[in-house]
């Protein structure tokens, strides 16, 4: 019988070490196909203060009730050192949002109170609450995941030393100032890192950390939310509502119920058909009900804690319950800021998702270490743990899925802004607000940021013979286009869209190419969207968008003649694609 156990146990252990890996690749891979690479909504409203104000100034001022001031360093960085691309972004949230998980695995694989299949399953855990897909509108942003992980690595930091505070641990002080810079960190680089204070007294009451350790936490959170509040907006803070206290106690409730229960909500949805997906996790009580279920197992998990004030020496559950206790607070803060002004399905909005995972992550953290010293409960844990990555893993490729083709329409409006058109059916969706984002694009385009720096738009309206220098080479170019829609250009005059695909000699697709008129001047530019077989296959299971280039041509006279050339590198192809004029005009976007 012991055998039995013994190798059920090892090929528990080898299920989680395959999952492990499958959805760090996975979650990574994903992450980086689907990232934005150019500015997109809430960055044009950003990079409007960034503009026009010092770097200081920038970092100072707060943007919808938000301080960003920490991680605002990294893209005012990047707009001086590497004219906004958005790459650089995009990996520094990704270190970040590694650097928070293996601060969290820290804790788990020191603690020697758990067996070895217990550290592999809290893995498991840490892993999928960290590189879940459903938290994709949060880690697929570089801005957005630098300013959400520069919180929670700050609090994983400070979870991971607070222990250290007590009378008897050697260099208290410093390990004090960490804490407390950890602190100021996590609430100066987004309003939810304020919970960062409540949490650590609550853990600082639990370890009976001694007196003046909790009344310097308590000084430094003081000290922080005042001067969160005096920070300056960079426009009217919005307005708060005012309601009845009945009123208030149950927005508050439902809405808190419904951001803990979302992540499931979204997983257990996403093995259903895509028709009515959003309605299903809007309108059902699923995430309400998995919310209250989990708000009763927390209180059961931390409660006992604050009363006796005896948390083990478990690291594991320590991490466990720093985890749900930060994340309850950080959902409250949500609650408070938005529950007044804002209906009930956006309290399911997916960017609350990436909060809302850690609580769960923290909850199964506490599990694991609870089922070690009730043997009854080790395998029901060890089961729901496995199944996690399962249950998660629909939406997990759904959304990958999703995120390609939202990189691919991004790319396509930043074609719209290079060429200088405003086809707002194709930029909707980089912002939300067309007017300050055609505004700031004037701004990127005279300083060469983003989708401007590699110049493309001062192509237009060049001879090809004297832009190029001469420079032809044969490349075998085929393909086909044709004129989709009609537009207008940022002046006023006529545009028109193209869509198209072209190859080159051994199938490969090129990159940029550029429109011509008759006389061999460059009317717009176009970029290709293309995806590997290869990744197709093994990511996305063929299902990715198809590849194919999108164009304009400006100052669009129908009567004409265009042509596609390609353009990598420099050189421009002999051949050229004939641009195919509907017999009917195109419709307006």
């Amino acid at each position: 019988m012991q055998k039995l156990a013994a190798i059920a146990e090892r090929a528990v252990q080898i299920c989680a070490t395959l999952a492990i890996f499958t959805f760090f690749v996975s979650g990574v891979a994903y992450m980086y196909l689907g990232r934005w690479k150019v500015t997109h909504t809430d960055y044009w409203a950003i990079y409007d203060i960034c503009l026009n104000h010092t770097w200081l100034e920038s970092a100072l001022l707060k943007f919808n009730n938000h301080s960003l001031f920490f991680p605002s360093f990294l893209w005012l960085a990047n707009l001086r050192f590497f004219h906004g691309d958005q790459q650089p972004l995009f990996f520094a949230g990704l270190t970040l949002l590694s650097i928070t998980a293996l601060l969290l695995l820290i804790p788990v694989w020191r603690d020697k109170t758990v067996s070895m299949t217990a550290k592999i399953m809290a893995t498991l855990v840490v892993i999928v609450g960290n590189f879940w897909m459903g938290r994709a509108t949060i880690i697929a942003s570089g801005g957005y995941n630098c300013i959400n992980s520069s919180v929670m690595v700050a609090a994983a930091l400070a979870f991971l030393l607070l222990p250290m505070m007590s009378d008897n641990a050697p260099r208290v002080l410093p390990t004090a100032l960490i804490v407390i810079s950890a602190g100021f960190v996590a609430s100066f680089s987004f309003a939810t890192g304020l919970a960062i204070w409540p949490t650590v007294l609550c853990l600082g009451w639990c370890l009976r950390l001694p007196r003046y350790s909790v009344l310097l936490l308590a000084l430094a959170g003081i000290t922080a939310a005042v001067l969160f509040v005096l920070l300056p907006p960079h426009d009217a803070d919005l307005q708060a509502a005012y309601w009845s206290l009945p009123s208030v106690a149950y927005t508050t409730v439902i809405w808190l119920c419904r951001l803990i229960g979302s992540p499931f909500s979204y997983a257990v949805f996403a093995w259903g058909p895509d028709k009515f997906y959003r309605h299903l996790i809007e309108s059902s009580g699923l995430a309400l009900w998995s919310g209250a279920i989990g708000l009763a197992l927390a209180a059961l998990a931390v409660l006992p804690q604050i009363i006796r004030r005896n948390i083990q020496k478990s690291t594991l559950q320590f991490t466990g319950l720093a985890l749900v206790i930060f994340n309850i607070f950080a959902l409250l803060l949500v609650t408070a800021g938005r529950s007044a002004r804002e209906p009930f399905s956006l309290s399911v909005a997916p960017r609350y998702l990436f909060w809302s995972t850690l609580f769960w992550t923290g909850l199964f953290l506490v599990a694991i270490q609870r089922a070690e010293s009730r043997r009854w409960l080790r395998w029901p844990i060890y089961l729901a743990a496995l199944a996690l990555p399962v249950l998660f893993f629909p939406k997990h490729y759904k959304e990958g899925l999703s995120r390609r083709r939202v990189m691919s329409q991004a790319g396509a409006g930043a074609v719209s802004l290079v060429n200088g058109v405003r086809d707002e059916q194709i930029t909707r969706i980089l912002f939300y607000n067309p007017k300050k984002m055609y505004r700031v694009a004037e701004e990127l385009r005279a300083r060469r940021l983003d989708m401007f720096a590699d110049g493309l738009q001062d192509w237009i309206g060049h001879d090809e013979v004297s832009l190029f220098a001469g420079r032809h080479k044969p490349r075998g170019l085929k393909g086909q286009c044709s004129v989709v829609a009609l537009t207008q250009g940022d002046k006023g005059a006529p545009a028109a869209r193209v869509l198209g695909q072209a190859w080159e000699e051994g199938n490969s697709i090129p990159n940029i190419l550029v429109i011509v008129d008759p006389t061999g001047v460059i009317r717009g530019v176009a970029r290709s969207s293309m995806t590997s077989p290869f990744i197709n296959r093994v990511f996305y299971l063929g299902k990715s968008p198809p590849d194919g280039f999108l164009g304009y041509i400006r100052d669009y006279d129908p009567q004409l003649q265009y042509a596609v050339r390609s353009a990598d590198d420099g050189i421009l192809s002999e051949e050229a694609i004939a641009v195919q004029i509907p017999p009917t005009e195109p419709a307006k976007p």
